[in-house]
């Protein structure tokens, strides 16, 4: 166990060469929970970039084996998790817990959506409030938008990090705007659509699709079907149909499969792969 005690210590040796000293190094933060945020924070360290991405890279592994020990998910795969909302948000924050870099203190993401969900209630106290305020609220006015410099970086996909900075991809903003509306009692669900995630909200009787990486953009989903006779079927099952929340969990993580293979360090995305690709094993049940 890794405390406030004994961390300085650790981290004093983090530039020593020594071959003994570096394993003993890996073999201390592996068996930590491999996020040391809380204690860095309390002995007020400002570390320097160098040691920041050592120490990252020290906790991955006791990150990985968290995320494999906790992941819960049924035994009949994503088809058994029905519309279970608890298990579908336990499951993102393990996620995001594992792409964290595990020394920088931030709320967890319960607290980030929560937070959400309050600064909108503040922010429309005078008004009725439903989801395409919210939509507005959160992508038309431009607090998050989709990462189209950094498509592929792993962190879009951290909802957390999501929460904070604003940037995400397709999913991880619809899934976002999803688990917020939810908090406000608000009905938004997930649009399966082939190669491009989206969200589905409705106005009247009318079925709306919400681009959440291009501003919150509205599309009228029977606009899309009549009009556009050449989309492929696949594309009009997803208009029409439902997207559970085991699919778009599956997809999450085959989203993330994806990202590693795009960018960052081979010899860590190799482990990084070869742990999505069991965890989406583990959906396909």
């Amino acid at each position: 166990m890794i405390n406030e005690t004994k961390l300085p210590h650790l981290l004093k040796l983090l530039d020593d060469k020594e071959p003994a000293t570096q394993a003993a190094l890996k073999s201390e933060f592996a068996t930590s929970s491999g996020d040391l945020s809380n204690e860095l924070t309390a002995l007020a360290l400002d570390l320097p970039p160098q040691h920041k991405a050592k120490l990252t890279k020290l906790l991955l592994p006791a990150r990985r084996k968290v995320l494999m020990n906790e992941w819960q998910i049924p035994a009949g795969g994503k088809s058994a998790m029905a519309e279970d909302w608890d298990s579908f948000e336990y499951h993102l924050r393990l996620i995001s817990d594992y792409l964290h870099d595990g020394i920088s203190l931030r709320p967890a993401l319960s607290d980030a959506l929560d937070i959400l969900a309050d600064e909108f209630s503040d922010d429309h106290k005078d008004n009725a409030i439903n989801a395409d305020k919210l939509r507005i609220w959160m992508f038309t006015n431009g607090r998050f938008r989709g990462n189209k410099e950094n498509y592929y970086l792993p962190q879009n996909s951290d909802l957390c990090w999501v929460a904070d900075s604003g940037f995400g991809n397709p999913i991880s903003l619809t899934t976002l705007f999803m688990l917020v509306a939810r908090r406000l009692n608000l009905e938004v669900s997930g649009c399966n659509y082939p190669g491009h995630f989206l969200a589905r909200i409705y106005s009247d009787t009318d079925m709306l699709l919400v681009d959440c990486f291009h501003k919150g953009r509205l599309i009228p989903a029977q606009k899309v079907i009549t009009e556009h006779k050449d989309i492929p079927a696949n594309a009009k099952i997803a208009i029409a149909g439902h997207a559970s929340l085991g699919d778009i969990l599956w997809r999450f993580i085959r989203n993330i499969e994806h990202a590693f293979k795009q960018a960052g360090d081979p010899a860590v995305n190799e482990l990084d792969l070869k742990l999505f690709a069991t965890l989406s094993k583990s959906l396909e049940r």
